[in-house]
């Protein structure tokens, strides 16, 4: 989010000017100066008229100014506020998963024809809501992390609107592609551990690939804060792993010392992240682990064919 943004205005009919920080947004009319306090408290609506942007309500305000001004305002608000008149500006183009409290659809903007997803939580789980927005909010800044757009309210439900993404991870990727992927994952994993935050659910289901080939996570439903993160989703890596190199999860059995042969120290690698005991392999030494470093040349197991279909697209893997 840029510092601040202002232009001139209409507020309720009348000359104004607005002035918005990363707190509040400021109307000054004449010698009076109205203050709104950026959260999802706050609800604005957007209005259009043939796709141009014309007006938005805040509260029970009228705010009129250029559609570049108001659209402007609407980029750097983003999902910090709470927008009402979904159903306006999405249209539903399929349903994902249903279930009592909570609904994963593809929705396609009516303004733009955009294509995003969308979460509609029934307003139970206002708590849970919440707690995603504000995650992802966080990590907004995460090129690796699936983007939140904005967020909405109606009588009985909150939506969350995220970027489109449909490419799932393959299972036909070579050794060395492999080994980008988990990097890659690896550093998406060390940003939730910095903002002291757990996915709790790290799985191949939720990676996809983004633009250029970049792993993107999703699935935050379950995600939180804690003080002191635990190794949860370092565990999880696991069962990425076993995906990435098409074995089941009865290919492992902890308690007999049976484990897949991967490539490239990867066995060793898989042993760590799936040990029960405090000396589970944490991100800093999951990142210098020799899996990561080594060539086609010192696989444990040679690969005849190398057909790198991303290698050089992955910025993280140097």
């Amino acid at each position: 989010m840029q510092k601040s943004l202002e232009f001139d205005c209409l507020f309720n009919s009348k000359p104004a000017h607005l002035n918005c920080n990363e707190q509040s947004i400021f109307i000054k009319i004449q010698n009076e100066e109205l203050k709104f306090h950026i959260s999802l408290n706050l609800h604005l609506q957007w209005y259009y008229r043939n796709k141009v942007l014309e007006q938005c309500q805040i509260e029970n305000y009228t705010l009129q100014s250029s559609s570049k001004s108001l659209s402007q305002l609407k980029d750097y608000l983003n999902s910090q506020v709470m927008y009402l008149g979904a159903s306006e500006i999405y249209e539903e183009l399929e349903t994902m998963s249903k279930s009592d409290l909570k609904t994963h659809v593809i929705v396609q903007s009516v303004i733009t024809g955009e294509k995003y997803f969308c979460k509609a939580y029934k307003k139970q789980k206002e708590y849970q809501f919440l707690q995603e927005v504000r995650i992802l909010n966080k990590l907004k800044n995460y090129k690796n992390v699936v983007d939140i757009v904005e967020v909405y309210e109606s009588s009985k439900y909150f939506y969350i609107i995220l970027e489109y993404l449909d490419r799932k991870l393959e299972q036909d990727y070579t050794h060395e592609e492999n080994q980008i992927v988990i990097k890659e994952i690896l550093i998406i994993l060390e940003a939730l551990q910095q903002n002291n935050i757990v996915h709790g659910q790290i799985r191949p289901q939720n990676f996809m690939q983004g633009n250029n080939h970049q792993i993107k996570l999703i699935g935050f439903s379950k995600a939180k804060i804690e003080e002191k993160p635990d190794t949860t989703d370092m565990y999880g890596l696991h069962k990425v792993m076993l995906y990435l190199y098409n074995f089941d999860d009865q290919s492992i059995n902890i308690d007999q010392g049976i484990y897949p042969l991967i490539p490239g120290h990867g066995t060793n690698f898989l042993k760590g992240l799936v040990n029960n005991t405090q000396y589970r392999i944490n991100i800093k030494q999951a990142l210098s682990h020799p899996y990561l470093k080594c060539d086609e040349t010192d696989h444990q197991i040679v690969q005849e064919q190398m057909f790198l279909k991303f290698k050089h697209n992955f910025s993280n893997f140097q």
